[in-house]
């Protein structure tokens, strides 16, 4: 019986999948655009160490520069170097109600995800995820707190501890502590969103995402530490303008 070379079938498939994999590549499609929009960031940690202690979340913006490379009709890779504010405060009740801190904190994250897309030829829908590395730029403190070395402070009768005390509010930059504060973040990232063709050149597009970091904002420093973590939801519009578009004339 006369056995069949594999050789030759094996080179042709080689030679088969070189050739999508090049179509592929001289077909994809390189976008680069802006995005901004709106988030609400939680503090996730455990504060039953402080009584009459609650994070609350707040509201921050960011801004970012969208760079996109489709390989296929349904998936694109997308890195996305953004500028994001994490803000949250610390409200204080029951004896304690009016004392609280505002902490905004501002990070430049780099997102890489893979952006799958499904739905028709101008309106899409599309799913990212991935994960994110970020560094944590600024901070800074503001809030209302009781004054206890005011001797000028007469009060001594009530239900709340500004009865007792006068207020004294703070705003000021929050000074990074290098045996504490862990500046590096890291975590995973998802979206959901809508995309629309207006032609060849420009796409818009909106998204809600989540981060959620598993960094602890905190360096190892002392024992039986309560871990702090960013987790962010955000709201997300802005543009896309593709380059070496095939059906486009330049």
């Amino acid at each position: 019986m006369k056995l069949i070379n594999p050789r030759p079938l094996l080179l042709s498939v080689i030679i088969f999948f070189c050739n999508m994999c090049f179509v592929r590549l001289a077909n994809a499609q390189l976008s680069v655009g802006i995005e901004g929009g709106y988030n609400k960031n939680y503090l996730v940690t455990n504060n039953a160490n402080r009584s009459f202690t609650n994070y609350m979340p707040m509201n921050g913006f960011n801004i970012g520069i969208p760079i996109q490379y489709q390989i296929a009709d349904w998936f694109a890779v997308e890195a996305d170097p953004i500028y994001v504010e994490k803000n949250y405060s610390q409200q204080r009740s029951a004896f304690f109600v009016g004392v609280y801190q505002e902490n905004k904190n501002s990070y430049v994250q780099l997102p890489l995800m893979g952006h799958f897309m499904f739905g028709g030829k101008k309106l899409k829908g599309f799913l990212n995820t991935g994960v994110y590395g970020g560094y944590w730029l600024t901070g800074n403190v503001n809030g209302v707190m009781p004054n206890i070395l005011d001797i000028n402070d007469s009060k001594n009768s009530g239900t709340t501890i500004y009865d007792y005390e006068n207020s004294y509010s703070y705003n000021e930059k929050y000074t990074f502590d290098k045996r504490k504060d862990n500046r590096i973040e890291a975590g995973w990232i998802g979206g959901l969103g809508l995309s629309y063709e207006i032609n060849d050149r420009y796409q818009v597009f909106t998204e809600g995402r989540l981060l959620y970091s598993f960094t602890d904002q905190q360096k190892k420093y002392m024992v039986d530490q309560i871990p702090r973590y960013n987790t962010t939801y955000g709201l997300n519009a802005g543009i896309l303008i593709h380059f070496n578009n095939a059906k486009t004339n330049y």
